[in-house]
């Protein structure tokens, strides 16, 4: 796994800083299901697990009270294998840690490099609260 597969994580989070926006969204599709992800820098005074970039907040379009809030890291979310399979659906495989690489490189294609105006209407939804 390269060293910073989330790169575009950390550029996100710059413009973030830069645009002042505590929280930003963008959608992510895995394994026939829809996600929208809430993207959020750690505060000052937030607790923050060492190599944690940002904090994600996955909501299962359909079902938005299925939440899953993962530290992650320039290479990965910071989640057991079990919490992981559980809440993407998938299934257990000899290969896991192949199928988390997949899971990983499919978000990463996901991960806008800067907050981005236009949001669809789920997000624009749940970004209301």
């Amino acid at each position: 796994m390269g060293s910073s597969l989330f790169g575009n994580l950390e550029k996100l989070k710059k413009d973030m800083k830069k645009k002042k926006r505590s929280v930003d969204s963008f959608l992510f599709e895995y394994n026939k299901q829809r996600y929208v992800v809430l993207v959020k820098p750690y505060g000052k005074d937030d607790p923050k697990p060492p190599e944690a970039l940002m904090q994600l907040e996955f909501l299962r379009v359909g079902k938005l009270r299925d939440r899953l809030t993962v530290p992650a890291t320039k290479r990965q979310f910071m989640l057991d294998a079990r919490a992981m399979r559980g809440y993407f659906d998938i299934e257990y495989a000899e290969n896991l840690g192949e199928v988390f690489r997949e899971l990983y490189e499919r978000f990463a294609d996901f991960i806008p490099t800067q907050v981005l105006e236009e949001k669809s209407e789920i997000e624009q939804e749940v970004l209301r609260g």
